[in-house]
């Protein structure tokens, strides 16, 4: 069985199970390929600007949930490992910072680095809410380079 096939199974299963999150699924897919595009063609800043929507009133009702429930479909997409559907934090990020903010939810993306080891340098992107990590299993340990919006 190739592996198109099986994520074509997977996929209408899990329509059938989440009629309604299978849409913002799609949607969030959308833009992990405009983001994988732009990445392509833009500065950094601009393709960040480009996917970031307007701001819109803080929702403070179930934000944690909503927090949740995105970040679980974004990653559920993302763990496909299927052409540009990679589990990338540089493609997480960005794409949560839109569908959150989307939901009133304000987070800044940050970009860091750090040293692997002698030679080698590891680099991850991250959500920040007012000040803290936001959605990351382990508090990222990285020296800031970048972050959006500043």
């Amino acid at each position: 069985m190739t592996k198109a096939f099986s994520l074509s199974v997977r996929g209408f299963s899990f329509a059938a199970r989440e009629p309604r999150s299978t849409l913002l699924l799609l949607r969030m897919a959308s833009w992990v390929a405009a983001l994988t595009l732009l990445m392509k063609f833009l500065p950094l800043p601009v393709a960040l600007k480009f996917l970031t929507p307007r701001a819109r009133a803080a929702n403070a009702v179930d934000s944690e949930k909503i927090q949740d429930e995105l970040a679980r479909l974004l990653d559920l997409l993302l763990a496909t490992d299927f052409w540009i559907y990679t589990p990338t934090c540089w493609k997480r990020a960005p794409v949560l910072h839109r569908f959150l903010a989307l939901r009133g939810i304000r987070t800044r993306i940050v970009f860091g680095v750090r040293r692997a080891d002698r030679q080698v340098l590891d680099g991850h992107a991250w959500l920040e809410a007012e000040g803290r990590p936001l959605l990351e299993a382990v508090a990222p340990d990285y020296t800031v380079t970048f972050s959006y919006p500043n």
